[in-house]
């Protein structure tokens, strides 16, 4: 594993159904200077990544049960300073990362941080559910949606409609917003 030289932009580099749906490969240069003003990436082998910090290619999801240190697993081993790193810059946070990565966050966050959390969610027979694939395609087309459309506050969050998903007032709260696919698929 190289750590240094042949890096590539950790946007580009991860190939995950959200940064496939992101698709940073034909945004225009307007909407990667965005990217790379207002979007983090979570990494439980970098940890806060701007888009274009060069990664190598790896495989490490934050929940392995990975003793690193006198850590037994990786939450342990970050602690707080990824949640200390994110929020030096700014105390209101988009969240869009999974549940697994959001926990490193959300388990330190102090008053007078704003931390909202976008949910994708599907009506089944009465029960709304949150679809892991449908979810992660959601979350690559907002920050596409946010970066195209220039966003500086989470309310234009609530603006974006696609793969059939609007925001619904009813199901959101201050640190929810929800998303729900209109056609119920």
């Amino acid at each position: 594993m190289k750590l240094k030289g042949d890096l590539t932009p950790a946007v580009i580099s991860y190939e995950g159904l959200q940064y496939q749906h992101m698709a940073p490969s034909v945004m225009e240069d307007s909407d990667l200077d965005y990217l790379e003003e207002h979007l983090r990436i979570l990494s439980g082998f970098y940890g806060i990544l701007r888009p274009f910090d060069g990664v190598t290619p790896y495989r490490l999801e934050m929940q392995a049960r990975l003793a690193v240190e006198n850590a037994k697993d990786l939450y342990g081993f970050w602690s707080d300073a990824l949640y200390k790193k994110l929020t030096e810059e700014d105390r209101v946070i988009l969240n869009l990362a999974s549940k697994e990565y959001a926990k490193c966050i959300e388990k330190y966050l102090q008053l007078g941080d704003e931390f909202i959390t976008c949910e994708f969610v599907v009506n089944v027979k009465g029960k709304l559910v949150q679809k892991g694939t449908l979810a992660k395609m959601a979350r690559g087309e907002m920050v596409r949606f946010l970066a195209v459309n220039k966003i500086m506050s989470p309310e234009g969050a609530k603006n974006f409609s696609a793969l059939g998903f609007t925001f619904n007032e009813e199901l959101s709260s201050d640190k929810k917003f929800v998303f729900l696919l209109q056609d119920g698929k």
